[in-house]
């Protein structure tokens, strides 16, 4: 495998990275390509990224791919963000987060981004209880109520006008929160509102993947700790907003955590793309596996990654899977991007 490479394109905001020849390439199906290895020759190898990413907050809107902030080399929290235009294969940089922040979830509330929490300027920085949102079609980012106390690698959901967090860990970086907490989006833009607290998880972890899946909110998998043991857990959790109550679900296949920016809601199923995983009586290594569940089924292994990664960046569109950056283990990371068939 090849090291990442920094990158010289990543010009100003609202700046487009393309070539004729990639662009050419790209529209005719990219199928041209060379293939990755070791992934049974389903994965097309497309130009790098324009900078390395590792642990992105993702969305996908207008059949385009967001990526917003995250770890580049040296392990440090970017502001830059950039969007990936498949139709032509073009990058796009837009607005720079307010702060560079890496362990925070994206929701998507019409054209609108919210996130909150994270982890703050690198690797060893702090846990923060900022909370943004961002508007897709003026590119700009307003401040939100902060989280009620500080918050690094928890999830966030929304239903209906209700933003969600819930867990991650808590200024030490290490102990796990069981809080959840609730924001009322109708009243913010009426003029203010407040969080507040819903029913904590049933079991505090970070890094675990978040999606809201048929009105109800799915944390799956995460980690115990963060700083110090970091031990997978394959426990799925599913929260009822209509009795603010948690309930058991479909438990992952095996320890998992670290798929955050890899995991989204596709037509009727949850994927989950990569991460960190500990099977029964193994270490913590990093994943390949691209898992699915489909409503009332089980998790299903239904494609391997060209190369386990770790916190990549991840969506569906136009029926192929896309896949970008990532670390492939001991805190690198790479900017490398694949496409395939949508499994």
């Amino acid at each position: 495998m090849r090291s990442a490479r920094p990158s010289t394109n990543n010009g100003p905001r609202g700046r487009r990275f393309d070539t004729p020849i990639v662009t050419a390439i790209l529209v005719a199906g990219v199928l041209c390509l060379p293939r990755a290895a070791g992934a049974q020759g389903a994965w097309t190898k497309l130009p790098d990224m324009p900078v390395e990413k590792w642990e992105p907050g993702t969305v996908v809107l207008d059949d385009k791919l967001y990526f917003f902030g995250g770890y580049t080399d040296g392990v440090k929290s970017s502001k830059v963000s950039n969007v990936f235009d498949p139709s032509d294969g073009s990058w796009t940089r837009i607005q720079d987060l307010p702060s560079a922040i890496s362990h925070m979830n994206m929701v998507l509330d019409g054209r609108t981004v919210w996130f909150a929490g994270g982890y703050k300027d690198g690797y060893k920085g702090h846990t923060i209880a900022e909370v943004w949102s961002y508007d897709i079609d003026a590119d700009r980012y307003a401040a939100a109520p902060l989280l009620p106390a500080t918050r690094g690698g928890g999830g966030l959901a929304l239903v209906g006008r209700s933003l969600h967090f819930m867990g991650g860990t808590e200024e030490d970086r290490d102990t796990d929160s069981p809080d959840h907490w609730v924001l009322d989006l109708g009243a913010w833009t009426r003029g203010g509102a407040e969080w507040t607290h819903a029913a904590p998880m049933p079991v505090p972890r970070n890094q675990f993947a978040c999606v809201t899946f048929d009105g109800k909110i799915y944390a799956m998998g995460g980690q115990f700790h963060h700083d110090s043991e970091q031990l997978d857990q394959a426990r799925v959790d599913i929260y009822d907003p209509d009795t603010d109550s948690w309930s058991a679900g479909p438990p992952l296949p095996k320890g998992h955590s670290h798929a955050e920016g890899g995991t989204f809601v596709h037509g009727n199923r949850i994927f989950m793309i990569g991460g960190h995983t500990t099977a029964s009586g193994e270490s913590k290594k990093v994943d390949a596996d691209v898992l699915a569940l489909s409503r009332g089924g089980q998790w299903e292994v239904v494609a391997t990654l060209p190369m386990p990664l770790s916190s990549p960046a991840a969506g569906i569109i136009g029926g192929k899977l896309y896949v970008a950056g990532g670390s492939p283990g001991n805190s690198a990371v790479q900017a490398d991007m694949w496409v395939r068939d949508a499994p």
